[in-house]
Order: structure tokens, then C-alpha cells, then sequence
């Protein structure tokens, strides 16, 4: 993967992170417009045999983009608070600072490596309990007291010095199958050192004291709680237990603080913790750790609802969609995940089902608002917006075939208030990424093809789609 960035004198620097794939090679701008229309022009005809041998032969690795980047690490990467680039590869994390910190368009110094040494990893455990042929760096963050936080498949939890990345602490799970599928979240709470890491059987807090060494103590602060793990799917899942990043909610000096999940059953729960101070009951006695939880509808009937991604919030609302695709006997083509998620929607039937929950402050409870049964959500982490109070979803409609969408509902009603029509071209399918809007109101997401930017002003008025 190369890192670049771009200043006002159109500068451009190159850092690898990390060794290209074995078989890459670059293509250019104009080269991966070329394949998108090219992906588009065989999802159109319906030919996957056609698609999936293009894939594999495209020089920059298409077929199996997907499992590039999880072997190589890539994954999640952040800028810290001087604008320095912090990313994570499969067994180590690089750190790029600029020579003028605070400089947007300075030039990058040299970058900062670690490689962790090979007993961080336990390639067995990940074998046994994921999709994933080996252990590898996945999680990564910031805590409020300055340390960065990496975690791995499987499971061990490691605290780095933010400029020199050493290694300060590091805290293994408890359980031998005890796997963490997704990052964390990180919040104030316990001096600034409050990490919440969702593992395969329980939601922890775990603590970074001042020192930097990481602590599963309750008298340093940190908590643990198990959930229902369900049971391993046979599709659509990394492995058993939560497909989702723990989301934070409740900020303000009223407002119940609570961390956020969706469980492993096959009927996926909305799941929330206290995670700070339990209130008491009547009686004086706390309440239990999980607050909590509530069966996820769609407004159907299925045997299987879950998801892969994180809960979209705002204030007391939260957002869910499924990811589980309907059993369909064809054999899938050769290719790997990317390929797999250019079908969903336009030969293969996506999943469907959107739903708005809402925490009752008085009740201590979850109560439904809304569903949106007709959607086929594209696996992308949706986005609210906060000022126009409306949920962005990546989605199919069954009523629009060969078409994609961005639709738009309103946090209380669920009516339809935004709708961009596009194409099957893969520019629109934000698969694997998560929804972002900037100050002038266009939507950012990633694609294998590069970054999306939709500018709503720049577009013609149609028919709305759903009412």
C-alpha cells in the first residue's frame, strides 16, 4: 500500500507501508475507471463467470483485494492530534509524521516503525475460529490519556508510547477461544484510559492507566460482561459473537452513558451496557451490567438476521441493518470477497432490512421506531446526519434493479427524505467502508477503485424511489 499526500504545489510522496501483493501491479487513474465500467458492463449482463475471470486478471489484484488488505493489516488507521498518520500492518504499526506538525500541506518525515514480535500472535486459535488463515494486527485507536491501542485476532489488547510506538503493556483475553473480530472504542471515562473492546463472549472495559500499562482490574476501573455469542454462521460473519465495533452513546449530564452492540444469535439482539457507574433499582441494589437488549425486526420473518457492522448513533437513537444474504444454491465463482460483494444486489439477492431503535431513558429500555423491510443494505457502516437528522444507508431496492442508491430517512419517522440514484458501477458500492459527509454536504466513502465524493448539488432531480 502506498501513502500519499498531496500539497497546494500539487507535491506528491510516496511511502510504502507495506510490500505490494505478490502479482500487483499499479494501474492509473484513467486504468481503474476503465475497470469500473468494465465490472459494470458484466453485472449489467448478469455474467458472473465473465466478471470473476476479469477480476482475476486484472494486474492490480482485483479478485482478491479484500484479502490483501486483511493480510497485510490494512484495515483502520487514524491521524493524531498533530497530523501525523498512524496505520497498523499485519504484525506491526507505522507512524508518519509531518516535518511541520500542524501543517496541512507540509511534506512527510520519516516514518516510525514497530514489527511485534511473533508470540503477540496465535495463528491456531484464529485458524479454528475465523475465516482468516492466520493471526494478524486488526483493531486500532487512541485512548483520551495519549497511548495508542492495537488489538489482535486473537485477542491480546497492546498499549505503544504514541511517538516512539514501544510497546508499554499488553493484556491477553481469558478465555483460550476468546477471539476480537473488530477495533474498539475508546471515551474519557476512568482518567481518559477507558477502552471498550467487544470480544466474541463479552463486552469489556478495559483501563490504560497513566503509565501506559493496560488493566482488566475492577479496581482500576475496568469491567467485563458476557453476551450471547450464538452460534458460527455458515456466511456472512468473520466468526461467532458480535459483527460489530462497540458504539458509545450518552454524553451529556443527563444522559445514560451506555456502550453499544448487536450480539452473535441468530436473531441478532440490540445490546447496551452501562459503561460507567450502574444506576440502582428501587431497592438501592445496582442493576445488572447489561442494561439492555432487545430482538432486531426488519418487519419479516427470517431464520437468520445479523450484521457486520457498528450501531449508527445520535443522541438516543441507534441504527441497524443486516448483512446476512438469503441461501442461494448456485455455486459462487472463483474469486474472493471483493467479487462476492460486487454480486450482492445485482445477480445475487441482497439482504434485506433497516431498523431505528430508541433508548427509553425512563424505562431503561430499547423500544423500535421504525423498519425499512424493502432495503438491501451494501455492507458499509451507515451515517447519521446530525443537523438534518437523517440516517444514510448504502442500499438495492428490489423495485430498481441494476440500479444502486443512497438513501436518506428521517430519524423519527423513517420517511424517505434523500434518494441519489446511480449504476452497478463499483464507484457507487461502498462495500467494506462506512459513510462520511463533509461541511458542504456531499457524501465520502472508499471504494476499490479509489474515493467517492457524491456532491448532491451537482445533480438532477428525479422520482423519488419509496415514499
Amino acid at each position: 500500500m502506498l501513502f500519499r499526500s498531496v500539497s497546494q504545489s500539487r507535491y506528491r510522496f510516496e511511502i510504502e507501508i507495506v510490500p505490494v501483493p505478490k502479482g500487483y501491479q499499479k494501474v492509473s487513474d484513467r486504468e481503474r475507471l476503465e475497470q469500473g465500467y468494465r465490472i459494470e458492463s458484466f453485472l449489467n449482463a448478469g455474467d458472473e463467470h465473465g466478471l470473476s475471470e476479469y477480476l482475476l486478471g486484472s494486474a492490480n489484484r482485483l479478485a482478491y483485494a479484500v484479502e490483501d488488505q486483511v493480510r497485510q493489516g490494512i484495515l483502520y488507521s487514524m491521524v493524531d492530534a498533530r497530523g501525523g498518520f498512524i496505520g497498523t500492518t499485519a504484525r506491526g504499526i507505522v507512524r508518519v509524521p509531518l516535518r511541520q506538525p500542524d501543517e496541512p500541506t507540509s511534506k512527510f518525515a520519516e516514518p516510525v516503525r514497530m514489527r511485534f514480535p511473533d508470540h503477540f500472535f496465535d495463528n491456531e486459535r484464529v485458524k479454528t475460529g475465523t475465516i482468516f488463515p492466520q493471526d494478524v494486527v486488526f483493531g486500532l485507536g487512541m485512548t483520551f490519556n495519549g497511548y495508542v491501542v492495537v488489538s489482535t485476532l486473537g485477542g491480546l489488547v497492546v498499549t505503544l508510547d504514541r511517538e516512539t510506538l514501544e510497546v508499554r503493556s499488553k493484556l491477553q483475553l481469558p478465555h483460550p477461544d476468546e477471539l476480537i473480530t473488530n477495533s474498539f472504542a475508546t471515551s474519557e471515562e476512568a482518567g481518559g484510559g477507558a477502552v471498550y473492546v467487544a470480544s466474541n463472549r463479552s463486552m469489556y472495559r478495559l483501563v490504560v492507566k497513566a503509565n501506559g500499562e493496560i488493566s482488566d482490574e475492577l479496581q482500576d476501573g475496568a469491567w467485563a460482561a458476557p453476551y450471547d455469542r450464538g452460534v458460527r454462521l455458515k456466511r456472512g460473519k468473520i466468526a461467532d459473537g458480535t459483527g460489530a465495533t462497540p458504539t458509545l452513546m450518552g454524553f451529556g449530564p443527563n444522559e445514560d452513558k451506555l456502550v453499544v452492540i448487536t450480539d452473535g444469535a441468530q436473531q441478532m439482539r440490540l445490546v447496551a451496557f452501562w459503561r460507567d457507574e450502574i444506576p440502582k433499582n428501587e431497592g438501592g441494589k445496582p442493576l445488572p451490567r447489561l442494561a439492555s437488549e432487545i430482538p432486531v425486526s426488519f418487519g419479516y420473518a427470517s431464520e437468520i438476521i445479523q450484521s457486520e457492522q457498528s450501531v449508527a448513533v445520535f443522541g438516543p437513537y441507534a441504527f441497524v441493518i443486516n448483512n446476512i444474504m438469503p441461501e442461494d444454491p448456485r455455486p459462487l465463482p472463483k474469486g474472493g470477497s471483493y467479487l462476492r460483494g460486487l454480486l450482492v444486489g445485482a445477480t445475487r439477492q441482497p439482504p434485506s432490512g433497516g431498523a431505528m431503535y430508541k433508548w427509553d431513558s425512563a424505562q431503561k429500555k430499547w423500544t423500535l421506531l421504525w423498519t425499512r423491510p424493502e432495503i438491501g443494505p451494501v455492507a458499509t457502516v451507515p451515517m447519521i446526519s446530525t443537523s438534518s437528522r437523517v440516517v444514510v444507508v448504502n442500499a438495492f431496492l428490489a423495485t430498481r434493479p441494476k440500479k444502486t442508491f443512497h438513501l436518506g430517512f428521517d430519524l423519527d419517522s423513517g420517511k424517505n427524505v434523500l434518494s441519489i440514484e446511480s449504476s452497478l458501477n463499483p464507484a457507487f458500492n461502498g462495500a467494506f467502508s462506512g459513510i462520511k459527509c463533509d461541511d458542504q454536504g456531499s457524501i465520502w466513502y472508499s471504494t476499490m477503485l479509489g474515493l467517492i465524493r457524491l456532491d448532491p448539488a451537482r445533480m438532477r432531480p428525479g422520482v423519488a424511489p419509496l415514499p
